[in-house]
């Protein structure tokens, strides 16, 4: 019971700090970059009322916070995986799987760029990369949402079952 009490927890986590790294990370693609056309962000450009580098910290602890709760995500579904690796059933679980890879290629085009900056690096591999990360992340977004959909059924199933219980 705590461990399915655990996962929910994490599930519930994991959609609060995925809409709010979505939303932050489309405000610096849409409010920030896409306006520029190539040019420097200007300082005091506001969206929503915040500058661009309020949002990028709002961006990065949640990017923190989402990948810690994929983790735990991830290795409490660990059986599952090695079972559908296992078993050749990776066609009949594609959409997970896409999920699965889009997250990790999303988070490696964004961390990377990130640790360029970290050590006060620039320059043009940096920005190629943040440029597939944006492009990787609306998809991911758009897989992610798809996830979630599915899932419904599963959710109202549980919390129905779950509170008759109490």
């Amino acid at each position: 019971m705590k461990q399915k009490q655990n996962r929910l927890i994490v599930n519930n986590l994991l959609l609060v700090s995925g809409i709010i790294m979505t939303i932050s990370g489309l405000v610096q693609q849409v409010g920030f970059h896409m306006d520029n056309h190539g040019d420097q962000l200007q300082a005091d450009q506001l969206v929503w009322g915040l500058e661009h580098t309020e949002w990028s910290v709002i961006h990065k602890v949640t990017i923190v916070i989402f990948s810690v709760l994929m983790i735990c995500h991830f290795l409490t579904h660990w059986k599952w995986y090695k079972g559908v690796i296992s078993k050749n059933l990776i066609r009949k679980n594609r959409q997970v799987f896409i999920l699965s890879v889009l997250f990790a290629l999303v988070a490696i085009t964004g961390l990377i760029p990130w640790f360029i900056d970290l050590s006060g690096g620039t320059g043009s591999l940096r920005m190629i990369l943040i440029e597939i990360h944006d492009k990787l992340a609306l998809f991911l977004a758009i897989f992610l949402i798809l996830h979630l959909v599915k899932r419904i059924k599963f959710l109202k199933f549980w919390v129905v079952q779950h509170s008759d219980n109490q």
